[in-house]
């Protein structure tokens, strides 16, 4: 089934818990939020639509990045029945469960610059991630994280080594998209006292490691925008992240890019500036709408600044 929509979450409870009271993005963050939603509408026809909680959709206004999408829902809780801190990708299985058109999911740091074609697939997603032994970070022992194994009781699976990438995401089959997301989020209530040092693994275990075993539970088939395996970050023996024998670069100069896989690095404020100018000054006709959010962006966070002096 084709889709009709183009969905993105932006959820700020995650930040707030964490200490992030105010919501103030980067310039290339509301740079991508602009361009990804532009590019969906461009170049594959999808609506964009937001899923979001108040304050957000509020902040959205303020800037103008409202007017980037065609619908907006509000309805990611204030007051979630679970820790947002840990488990801060819940708000896409929310959407999901709420949508009730075929769609692809896309996070809000990625965007496409060109059609893409659907494969005669049930799911497609970014790609696959091989799991190490012993990944303390992204994907430890699932035995760590869930001692009474909730989903893969629920499923009679025992957990294997790989995981798909969600930051590109669609079903054919909608109803499939609605188990999946349910079931996440029954495991993600289930866990009342999360362990401990696993701030990434927990919501990695729910939304991509669980995906991967869903699919082949249910024997769907599955392909990826980009082929081969990417290898995360293997610190026990000092291997930087990678792909292995992946189509990467070529999709990349095709016009795929995501933020993510370089975000620690977006720290370093002049790589941050120079990736916000290059967002900015390679589609001119976005140029206007970017710097005048951007603008009232900064007036926002100098006032912020002031009034914690």
């Amino acid at each position: 089934m084709k889709p009709v929509k183009a969905l993105y979450v932006d959820w700020h409870m995650p930040r707030k818990r964490r200490g992030q009271i105010n919501i103030c993005k980067k310039p290339w963050e509301i740079a991508m939020i602009i361009r990804t939603s532009y590019f969906a509408k461009l170049y594959n026809g999808l609506t964009p639509v937001l899923y979001c909680d108040p304050e957000t959709l509020l902040y959205y206004q303020k800037i103008g990045l409202d007017k980037c999408f065609k619908e907006i829902y509000p309805i990611l809780p204030v007051n979630p029945d679970f820790d947002p801190s840990i488990f801060w990708a819940a708000g896409k299985f929310m959407a999901i469960d709420h949508v009730q058109e075929n769609f692809v999911m896309m996070d809000l740091d990625a965007e496409l610059r060109y059609k893409i074609k659907l494969p005669d697939a049930d799911v497609f997603c970014s790609h696959v991630e091989g799991i190490s032994p012993d990944d303390p970070i992204y994907y430890p022992d699932p035995a760590y994280l869930d001692p009474s194994d909730h989903l893969g009781s629920k499923y009679g699976f025992k957990w294997g080594n790989k995981a798909y990438n969600t930051s590109v995401l669609w079903f054919k089959d909608l109803s499939l998209a609605k188990e999946y997301s349910s079931a996440a989020m029954g495991f993600i209530r289930s866990i009342s006292n999360p362990a401990p040092g696993f701030d990434v693994a927990y919501i990695l275990l729910a939304e991509q490691r669980f995906l991967y075993e869903f699919c082949l539970y249910n024997a769907v088939k599955v392909e990826t925008l980009i082929t081969g395996v990417y290898w995360t970050k293997d610190t026990k023996r000092k291997i930087d992240p990678y792909f292995e024998d992946s189509n990467v670069e070529e999709i990349g100069k095709k016009g795929f890019l995501h933020v993510w896989g370089f975000k620690n690095e977006m720290n370093i404020e002049d790589k941050e500036s120079k990736l916000y100018q290059s967002l900015l000054l390679s589609r001119p006709n976005l140029t206007k709408q970017i710097e005048e959010s951007v603008s009232i962006n900064s007036e926002i966070y100098e006032s912020l600044k002031l009034a914690t002096l």
